[in-house]
């Protein structure tokens, strides 16, 4: 960890594995990661960051994140049914488009009951890659975190 006048910088850490590379906001620990497809796992009281990457197979590699996505009208619903499996009263919010290191990257906010947590969601793809980050806070938390989860993004290699 890098000190500036005193203040902690962020730390960094970079996928043994896959290789990209993420800034781990301060206060945040990394975890075990649980999971066949979770790579990263860090957390700070309620808050987390965890990045999940599935390998896709060949014949889907030239397809863009889009494609591979499906009906974006339907999402929200599609994933609300589906969520529901897993966790309390998943609400969906909102999507959108966006970038991650140039590569085209789908969004989306959701919120949970029990624990109440404010989450967001990037999805991006990378070769037969699909790269799963999502970043969550306490509910009443998140106008502070917002901030630090953009960043977050902003600061993605892959």
């Amino acid at each position: 960890m890098i000190r500036i006048n005193n203040i902690k910088a962020q730390s960094h850490w970079k996928s043994p594995i896959y290789g990209y590379q993420i800034e781990v906001p301060n206060g945040f620990k990394r975890t075990e990661a649980i999971g066949i497809n979770v790579d990263f796992k860090a957390v700070k009281g309620s808050n987390s960051i965890v990045v999940v990457i599935k390998t896709i197979p060949d014949e889907y590699a030239p397809y863009n994140i889009w494609e591979l996505m499906g009906d974006l009208e339907t999402f929200g619903s599609d994933w609300e049914n589906g969520a529901r499996e897993y966790m309390n009263s998943p609400k969906f919010l909102k999507y959108g488009k966006t970038k991650i290191d140039n590569y085209d990257a789908f969004w989306y906010d959701y919120t949970t009951e029990n624990p109440k947590l404010y989450s967001k969601t990037y999805q991006t793809q990378k070769g037969n890659k699909i790269y799963t980050i999502t970043l969550s806070s306490g509910f009443d938390d998140y106008n502070f975190y917002s901030s630090i989860w953009y960043r977050f993004k902003e600061q993605i290699k892959l």
